[in-house]
């Protein structure tokens, strides 16, 4: 397994960026990640192509896929993004978006969506929580254009709401909570 201290020496690595700076013009796919080196590279790469991402190693990336629900998204074949989400403890508890992570070269071409919308479909009953930074309007505006797409209301929740833990950030980090609600449905 790869697990050398920088993803940018790893062997593919430079292949893999410079295929995505000739991304097609394709919609992109979302599909389960599956708990093999692979996909825990994939993922290493993205984390490496991501301004705000942490880089971990691909055993890490592995167990989470192993351990919670991890979506990919790949454009016409190549891996673009990932999104971990994690169901609440009980049916009263949300989806716990933790992280979504779009490389540069395909962001705004609905990626984002594609992976909080799979997401989604796997808990449709819940609600969904997530947490961004204060100052990243991008991931702000996602959620917004996200709760849009699915008639959802979303609003910011006190920060000591949900368990950190749960919405994937650390004590001291300045996130916001947020929660989209579902419309219920009527019968």
């Amino acid at each position: 397994m790869f697990n050398l201290t920088s993803p940018y020496q790893e062997p593919g690595f430079d292949e893999w960026r410079e295929q995505l700076e000739a991304l097609p013009p394709s919609k992109p796919t979302v599909r389960n990640a599956e708990p093999t080196a692979q996909d825990g590279r994939w993922m290493r790469w993205v984390q490496a192509a991501c301004e705000s991402t942490n880089i971990q190693n691909v055993d890490y990336n592995v167990s989470k896929i192993e351990q919670q629900i991890v979506l990919m998204a790949e454009i016409a074949g190549h891996p673009v993004g990932f999104c971990i989400a994690l169901a609440g403890a009980t049916d009263a508890d949300p989806l716990f978006i933790q992280l979504v992570a779009v490389v540069p070269f395909a962001r705004r071409r609905g990626a984002g969506i594609a992976l909080l919308s799979a997401a989604a479909q796997r808990e449709p009953l819940r609600s969904i929580a997530m947490a961004t930074l204060n100052d990243n309007d991008a991931a702000n505006g996602l959620n917004e254009c996200f709760a849009k797409s699915m008639g959802a209301s979303i609003r910011r929740v006190p920060v000591r709401r949900y368990r950190r833990a749960d919405l994937g950030f650390a004590p001291g980090e300045l996130h916001r909570p947020w929660i989209v609600e579902r419309p219920r449905s009527v019968g």
